[in-house]
């Protein structure tokens, strides 16, 4: 039994040591004024580095490193037009007409409170950065 109870406040300190960061949600309010002039730099999961400028009338041109499409020469930057707007879920979509490969996809944009924002959820692998 006392072991039991030495044991379970051990598990639960652990485990509050990798509790994940908690983000609030931006409400479509609050998109649709902090997002227009934004300096986007976003990441994608092949590790490519995408550059893009929100202009007011919901278009960009964006530019990528390519990571995942370079080429033997060493070349591999990229630019192409795109869209983005706030839809009615209150989700940021972007649409970008990659050369090779269309970019399509819609999602929450958390804030965390060190000012850091991420995409659906607090997760490294989903942080996306905002500058004005």
């Amino acid at each position: 039994m006392y072991r039991h109870l030495i044991f379970l406040p051990a598990v639960l300190l652990c485990s509050a040591g990798f509790a994940q960061e908690e983000g609030t949600r931006l409400s479509r309010d609050e998109l649709l004024a902090f997002l227009p002039n934004a300096e986007v730099t976003s990441y994608s999961r092949a590790g490519s580095v995408r550059r893009w400028k929100n202009e007011p009338d919901g278009k960009f041109v964006a530019s990528t490193d390519n990571k995942k499409y370079g080429n033997p020469m060493g070349n591999s930057s990229a630019t192409a037009s795109g869209t983005w707007q706030v839809n009615d879920d209150g989700k940021y979509c972007i649409k970008i007409d990659w050369k090779r490969e269309a970019e399509d996809w819609c999602a929450a944009i958390i804030k965390t409170a060190d000012g850091s924002f991420y995409l659906n959820r607090v997760d490294p692998a989903r942080k996306i950065e905002f500058k004005k």
